[in-house]
């Protein structure tokens, strides 16, 4: 467990970030200053290095002592995740999560923090610096989520009013449910199950790793299917989410570890959601 003062740390370098970096650069951004990774889809900015430099190095100040694994410098030497599973104190660092959207002027991304100690989750972070508000969790002491009034944001000031706690309410109703998932993502057969399958609910909307873990711990969507398993989309969320009592699981049944890399991640608002859904998603075999 971290201290609450380490939090406070925490929280004030991801909305100096925000206002300093990632905010005067939305929507400003020339061609030049956008590249793609592996694909058309997976891109990054100037804003993001720029945001996780400036995190790693005001944490290397206040916390000399952890380990830092940030997603860009991650993408330079993959094995630097392995200090994940082997620190006593790592932080991870999404400083753009929703790199597409961010480089499109669309306002659905956020900062990602998770501290791990020896492999487990302590605390989890999920900032928005567009409305300057954030969820947090601490490991076994609930979720909350810190809404700032229209004077307070991007001042740095403490929020006025107290945290709201974050309590997951199960929908009942299978057919009724809101979910998040990128049908696109996949390919072949499985993505044609995956397209029929979500046609059975409510709604399917696809939204990066932040403002779905935000989303689904405010109980505006009832589960997530992630294709993708990396440290930095779910590592806070999953904790964030977890402590507002929801069920954060591979597809394949395995307990999380913020240090995997491989598999997908179902996210439901109960245990047995979960299973539905599993079976729901599950690829036939014939």
């Amino acid at each position: 467990m971290i201290s609450a003062n380490s939090q406070k740390v925490l929280i004030n370098i991801a909305r100096r970030a925000g206002r300093e970096i990632v905010m005067p650069h939305f929507r400003q951004l020339s061609h030049s200053e956008v590249e793609t990774k592996s694909c058309a889809s997976d891109l990054v900015t100037i804003a993001d290095k720029a945001c996780e430099l400036f995190i790693s190095e005001e944490v290397k100040q206040q916390f000399p002592d952890w380990e830092i694994v940030g997603e860009e410098a991650t993408a330079l030497d993959t094995s630097i995740t392995e200090k994940i599973q082997t620190a006593d104190t790592c932080l991870i660092i999404d400083p753009i999560d929703g790199t597409w959207n961010y480089a499109h002027g669309v306002p659905d991304f956020g900062i990602i923090l998770a501290v791990v100690m020896k492999g487990v989750t302590q605390f989890g972070l999920l900032y928005d610096p567009v409305n300057d508000d954030w969820m947090y969790a601490n490991l076994s002491e609930g979720a909350y989520f810190q809404r700032t009034s229209l004077q307070e944001q991007h001042s740095l000031k403490q929020p006025s009013q107290p945290p709201l706690v974050l309590k997951i309410s199960p929908q009942q109703e299978f057919y009724q449910l809101a979910g998040i998932m990128s049908v696109h993502s996949y390919t072949g057969r499985k993505q044609q199950h995956l397209a029929t399958q979500a046609t059975h609910f409510a709604r399917i909307n696809n939204l990066p790793s932040c403002p779905a873990y935000r989303q689904l711990s405010l109980g505006h969507f009832h589960f997530s299917l992630t294709y993708k398993m990396l440290p930095w989309d779910h590592a806070a969320g999953v904790l964030i989410y977890s402590e507002a009592g929801g069920i954060c699981r591979p597809l394949d049944g395995s307990e999380y570890k913020p240090y995997m890399l491989e598999g997908e991640m179902l996210a439901t608002q109960s245990e047995k959601l979960w299973l539905a859904l599993a079976n729901h998603f599950s690829t036939p075999s014939k």
